[in-house]
């Protein structure tokens, strides 16, 4: 009865505050992106950041801007952390990292471009599945165990080029 009565009040409402309420009623969550990018070799793409001390490897990535598409994030945050450039070819699976933290793994490829340190970046290395730097992040191992050392980013790559 409650639930019928809520759905009749709501239909009446105007969108805007349909809008206003569904935003302050509902979680809000930061949504980073991470990319497994294949050099065409079978390699993988690995960052050394500037900013983490402990653990300072890890899978190139940055933050979603308001209204961007995580694919068009991935793509900008590689090029300007380290002037490489990538083909995203598809997400791979999306990962909560807290409470209102995602993040989008993506498979990719590096298209070209040629390696220069940033801000955040100081360092890349291309690595064999398995044979991980010391550092290597903890949860971005994992991921690249799961999906790298498998070939998931060729059979991906495959399946979005219709073969």
């Amino acid at each position: 009865m409650w639930k019928r009565l809520g759905i009749r009040i709501w239909r009446r409402l105007p969108g805007w505050l349909r809008g206003a309420l569904t935003w302050c009623l509902n979680t809000h969550f930061v949504i980073g992106t991470v990319a497994i990018a294949e050099g065409g070799d079978g390699r993988v793409l690995l960052a050394r950041h500037t900013y983490r001390r402990r653990a300072p490897w890890a899978l190139p990535g940055g933050w979603v801007r308001r209204g961007e598409d995580p694919a068009a994030t991935i793509a900008r945050e590689i090029l300007e952390e380290t002037g490489l450039t990538v083909e995203v070819i598809a997400p791979l699976t999306v990962q909560p990292e807290g409470p209102r933290h995602l993040t989008v793994v993506y498979a990719a490829r590096v298209a070209g471009g040629t390696f220069r340190p940033s801000e955040e970046v100081s360092e890349v290395r291309f690595v064999e599945p398995g044979a991980w730097p010391a550092g290597l992040r903890r949860d971005h191992r994992t991921l690249l165990e799961r999906f790298a050392r498998h070939g998931l980013g060729h059979r991906c790559a495959a399946q979005h080029e219709g073969r």
